[in-house]
């Protein structure tokens, strides 16, 4: 048998823009046999894959299907959706005669030209962190009426009872602009809570939030050619945010995983 028939296969929207979601939810609870409900719990977080670890026969059927309602969709083998490099976090940038230059303040430093952009995306992501806290708590207040009630009554000294040692985990929630720069060669990721906006110049502001969007205009015009995701879109088309299902730093992952297919 040919590995054509034989090997995993993906079905991934093929435009730039993902598909309607509720399109995209019909097409899914279609193909899987599965309710709308369900359907739109997957398609929320699909990012443009409309179907994954497929025969080739189930993932021609899925083309074939997004066709029939206008999708254009392109089958991949698994092994071509080859994983993304590890983001090489930069700190400074700098747009100078049409070159972009950046580093991490300390030994990576690189520069780009437009024609090496590939993708540009952007995402606001809740970023979770655990702290353990260890606290000393004492007997409750009822529970210490009760002994002092009962050294009253008897006389015995049996004390207000014994301290402990209690760990307690604290989530706590903070939301950051992430913005991936897909090159050639390597895959360039920037914050907004760590990043130098300086290069922004006269443009630049005290809020982190509003020189990221700036940032994000900056390298849409530098790199106009680079695939946009929906949270790059979104800002520079000045739409909501709160919109788009960005999680966890997975659902940006995986939305840059579909472009830097379409981009190959």
């Amino acid at each position: 048998m040919t590995e054509e028939k034989t090997g995993i296969f993906s079905v991934i929207a093929a435009e730039e823009r993902l598909p309607d979601f509720i399109l995209a939810a019909k097409i899914i609870s279609e193909s899987r046999g599965i309710n709308r409900d369900d359907a739109g719990r997957i398609a929320r977080h699909s990012w443009g894959f409309l179907g994954e670890n497929l025969s080739g026969a189930r993932a021609d059927e899925l083309v074939e299907r997004c066709a029939l309602y206008g999708v254009k969709a392109v089958k991949m083998a698994a092994a071509d959706l080859a994983a993304l490099k590890p983001p090489l976090h930069i700190k400074k940038a700098v747009f100078a005669g049409g070159i972009f230059s950046y580093t991490d303040g300390n030994a990576l430093a690189g520069t780009a030209e437009k024609d090496d952009t590939l993708i540009i995306a952007a995402a606001p992501v809740k970023d979770e962190t655990i702290k353990v806290i260890k606290t000393t708590e004492g007997p409750s207040g009822q529970e210490r009426a009760i002994r002092l009630g009962i050294m009253a009554v008897t006389g015995l000294p049996i004390g207000l009872g014994k301290t402990k040692e209690v760990k307690k985990e604290v989530k706590t929630s903070d939301l950051s602009f992430y913005m991936d720069i897909v090159l050639k060669t390597d895959r360039l990721r920037l914050g907004s809570n760590d990043f130098d906006f300086s290069c922004l110049r006269e443009k630049k502001t005290y809020s982190s939030q509003t020189n990221f969007r700036l940032m994000c205009a900056e390298l849409a015009a530098f790199a106009p050619r680079a695939l946009k995701n929906a949270g790059l879109s979104a800002i520079l088309e000045s739409r909501p945010l709160a919109l788009l299902p960005y999680d966890t730093i997975d659902d940006f992952e995986k939305e840059t995983l579909r472009l830097s297919a379409l981009a190959r």
